[in-house]
């Protein structure tokens, strides 16, 4: 289409009139100054798919009955309910442009999500497991060094996946997440590297410049275009293959490459004396959900803390009676831990076993009750060594 004025002053009355394509192709014009290139790309591809529905419907046509029709389409065509919605919300900021959207956003519903299915963590067994599996076939050196700096970094695949040479900087210990990886704003961000994320990324920076990345442009992971040909100015996408056959060999079905960052970040929220700030630093955003399921380590910490403000040390429950009802783990917060935040036993157990205050009741009768209502064997056990 050849805009002969600039996009911006097309009038509404005029882009209601014009056919979806051409309308969709002015509106993204008129956002180009305000959203990323990422953005901008992913706009283009929802606006593809919305013109194939779309193509011959004015702009001023479409209603709520249009865009659930185009839903059911979508369905059946096997595209999921978080793309149907990305799409729908393009269509959505269009409709806002020419004022339309006012009389269709009451009758309309986006299309339900299903729950988000829980990250997991390694134990420091599986964790060894992985790692070694990984290290046993010259194949899967690329995906080890992915996984190893994912898991010490909190970097999620895509973040990873887009590092380029600029972004690590071995004298100062750091990864620079940038925008084109990143989920969102609260995601570009420096990672301080740990010892091992340093030797893995040294190893990266190392079989890159193998593979012809020279340039600080160039991706740490350079895209494989056939067995021994890599294109260093794209990224690898991916690393099914080897992954499925790592997790395999160390026994971890199911376990996805993006519960590397899930574990990382849980590892830091358990340690009491990690501060959910400094957290949130290093991960970028944390769900509110993740955050909850180690709210009773966090307390304590703070709670230790506050007991350091008159000047005088912080007292176990048994040494000062005073505050035993207050900080101490109780039967009810065990139990509200493993069915109410759905906490694995084992990192219950682990909480117990570092919990400096305790007032569990380890009496027949409690622990026959806790038994019967599913508490594990090994929190019990905790239970009553913390007793």
């Amino acid at each position: 289409m050849a805009v002969h004025s600039p996009p911006w002053y097309v009038d509404s009355a005029e882009l209601k009139q014009m056919l979806f394509p051409e309308a969709a192709e002015v509106w993204l014009a008129t956002r180009t100054p305000y959203i990323s290139r990422k953005t901008f790309h992913e706009y283009e591809l929802n606006i593809r798919t919305l013109s194939k529905f779309f193509g011959e419907t004015k702009l001023a046509e479409i209603d709520a009955d249009k865009i659930r029709a185009y839903q059911r389409t979508r369905n059946q065509q096997q595209c999921g309910p978080s793309g149907i919605n990305h799409e729908c919300s393009v269509l959505q900021q269009m409709l806002k442009r020419v004022g339309l959207w006012k009389e269709i956003g009451p009758h309309y519903e986006p299309m339900p999500l299903p729950k988000e299915a829980r990250g997991r963590a390694l134990s420091p067994e599986e964790r060894v497991r992985l790692f070694e599996a990984a290290a046993t076939s010259t194949h899967w050196r690329a995906a080890f060094l992915f996984a190893m700096l994912s898991i010490n970094t909190t970097a999620g695949p895509k973040e990873i996946a887009t590092l380029r040479l600029k972004d690590v900087d071995l004298e100062n210990r750091l990864i620079v997440i940038q925008p084109g990886g990143a989920k969102n704003v609260h995601r570009i961000r420096p990672i301080p590297l740990n010892e091992e994320a340093l030797a893995a990324a040294k190893l990266a920076l190392s079989r890159a410049r193998e593979l012809g990345a020279m340039q600080p442009e160039h991706y740490l992971f350079p895209f494989r275009i056939h067995r021994s040909k890599f294109d260093p100015t794209r990224h690898q996408t991916s690393f099914k293959t080897a992954w499925k056959k790592m997790t395999a060999k160390a026994e971890l079905p199911g376990f996805r490459m993006y519960d590397l960052r899930h574990h990382a970040i849980t590892v830091m929220l358990e340690h009491p004396d990690v501060s959910e700030e400094s957290v949130e630093a290093v991960a970028g955003h944390i769900s509110r959900q993740m955050k909850k399921r180690y709210s009773h380590v966090r307390l304590a910490a703070r709670r230790a803390a506050v007991c350091t403000i008159d000047g005088s040390p912080f007292l176990s429950p048994s040494e000062s009676p005073r505050l035993r009802p207050q900080d101490a783990l109780t039967n009810e917060e065990i139990l509200d831990m493993l069915t109410g935040d759905g906490l694995p036993p084992r990192i219950v157990a682990e909480k117990i076993k570092k919990s400096q205050s305790c007032a569990f009741d380890t009496s027949r009768e409690a622990l026959k009750k806790l038994k019967a209502s599913g508490v594990p064997d090994s929190v019990i056990v905790a239970m009553v060594r913390a007793s």
